[in-house]
């Protein structure tokens, strides 16, 4: 056999077919997109992508290959819907094996509307499936396409295909997931940032996150100029350090989709952070939030602590209370208001807990950092949490509103204060966030999510807002202390508590 044909890389470059934007026949060669990823992909894949860039064609040529030069191999790759799969079977895999030069080395055993397996003449079969949901068997190459498209339309879908179809695959089989963004939560949304912000890959199914965005199409270079662009493209073109024909081609496109901005934005990406911010309305600028430095911080069970106590620092503590029943979370957030940036310096998430244990973590949490003033929400569930806490805490270290009831009380009308609030902290940069958590939150929290006091719970929506609510409830603890005539600070060495 041609030595060539062990080479991996001169069989996806030579030997297979496609149909090209114009619906050409061409032969296959990598574009600069998929080689960078070709050349950087590990067993578990996650893409954030740009249209047009050719995923799902690489994916497939490459999944094909695998087969077709692998015994016992098979492949399935998973669609959004029943005719989407059959149409990158039609045009993509089936059109690349009726090219295939070699295909008189294999004997074809079934070829269906949406499989094919072929033998090697020696007992030994390889197969590849292309369909709308995960199947039963066991797979060593998983694809799946426009995971957030499935997330968005069919949640219960997407739950079956992460929860059933991916730990289906052996640690050395090979998973990759491909979607341009379609919602800003869900579980496309936090799979990708997680993958996104882990620094290196300890096991063998962790995802390796990558982003694709628009600079990475070769149609780039044959835009023609435009000298007359409007005035924010050219803003736009500043801020990104873009090329001429860069931003010429990203007004191209803004054109072609009709001068839709949060179109724009989800089809032609610049940064992840823009990719999820074309979709829905947010509240807190994509742009700032990309400019915190995350922290790993020390984990303490479900703590994570970001700064230890200061002497003769102020603190305040914001509480948000769950049921305890593995829905929505117990949150609770350390506000340090002492720096010129208050920062978040510790932060306490557990969805397991029942409330009036609760009240125990926020306890021995406010010892830790000498009884600051604690802000409790005491909707639902928090009754019982602000029961039990004035039994183990100083009541006067406990938040009472105007009416000097215990507790913080989330409205319609408190709610949209306190987050606006929080909103030009961030966006004015006066405050410092190391949470990954947090900032995951923040990213996809709507502006239609001010409108109610409590949102439903849907365990398919990881959107509960629990960080957020607290770390908003804390950080109106910062104006609370600066009404506030005396200050207490504590003096381990003193008597106590003295006034200021």
């Amino acid at each position: 056999m041609d030595q060539r044909l062990a080479n991996k890389w001169w069989r996806l470059n030579h030997l297979y077919f496609i149909k090209d934007k114009s619906q050409k026949l061409v032969q296959f060669k990598l574009n600069k997109a998929q080689k960078h990823f070709h050349e950087n992909k590990v067993l578990r894949n996650i893409i954030l992508k740009s249209r047009q860039l050719g995923f799902t064609t690489y994916e497939t040529i490459d999944a094909f290959d695998d087969v077709l030069f692998n015994r016992n191999y098979d492949a399935l790759f998973i669609a959004q819907d029943l005719d989407t799969a059959k149409d990158i079977f039609d045009n993509k895999i089936s059109l690349a094996w009726q090219n295939f030069k070699l295909k008189d080395l294999y004997i074809p055993y079934l070829d269906s509307a949406r499989k094919i397996k072929l033998g090697f003449g020696d007992n030994t079969f390889s197969s590849i499936t292309v369909d709308n949901s995960g199947r039963s068997g066991t797979y060593a190459r998983l694809h799946i396409t426009e995971l957030d498209l499935v997330v968005k339309q069919r949640p219960d879908k997407a739950r079956e295909i992460i929860e059933g179809s991916i730990p289906a695959v052996p640690t050395t089989g090979r998973v990759d997931i491909e979607s341009t963004a379609q919602m800003s939560e869900g579980r496309f949304y936090d799979m990708f940032w997680e993958a996104w912000e882990r620094k290196e890959i300890k096991y063998p199914v962790e995802f390796k996150g990558h982003f694709y965005n628009w600079q990475w199409d070769e149609e780039i270079e044959n835009t023609a100029i435009e000298n007359e662009l409007p005035y924010e493209f050219r803003e736009y073109q500043k801020q990104h350090n873009l090329t001429d024909k860069e931003i010429t081609f990203y007004w191209l496109k803004w054109i072609s989709l009709e001068k839709d901005w949060q179109a724009l934005k989800r089809e032609y990406p610049t940064t992840p952070d823009e990719a999820f911010s074309g979709v829905g309305n947010k509240l807190f600028d994509n742009e700032k939030l990309g400019q915190f430095k995350i922290e790993t911080g020390e984990r303490r069970g479900d703590w994570f602590i970001y700064d230890k106590y200061k002497l003769g620092h102020r603190y305040g503590v914001g509480c948000d209370v769950g049921a305890g029943i593995g829905q929505n979370s117990s949150t609770i957030i350390v506000w340090d208001f002492t720096p010129a940036k208050p920062k978040v310096v510790a932060e306490y998430i557990n969805n397991k807990i029942a409330p009036d244990l609760f009240a125990f973590e926020i306890k021995n949490i406010g010892e830790e950092y000498k009884l600051p003033i604690v802000a409790v929400e005491r909707n639902n569930h928090g009754h019982a949490t602000i029961s039990k806490l004035r039994e183990i805490y100083p009541e006067r270290y406990i938040y009472k509103d105007d009416k000097d009831r215990l507790g913080w009380e989330t409205t319609v009308v408190s709610k949209p204060k306190m987050m606006y609030d929080f909103n030009t902290a961030v966006n004015e940069e006066l405050v410092d966030i190391p949470s990954r958590r947090l900032v995951s939150e923040m990213r996809r929290y709507d502006k239609e999510d001010l409108r109610v006091a409590k949102k439903d719970i849907d365990p398919d929506i990881t959107q509960h807002w629990d960080l957020i609510m607290a770390a908003a409830i804390g950080f109106q603890m910062k104006t609370e202390l600066d009404n506030k005539a005396e200050v207490s600070i504590y003096k381990p060495q003193g008597t106590g508590y003295n006034k200021r």
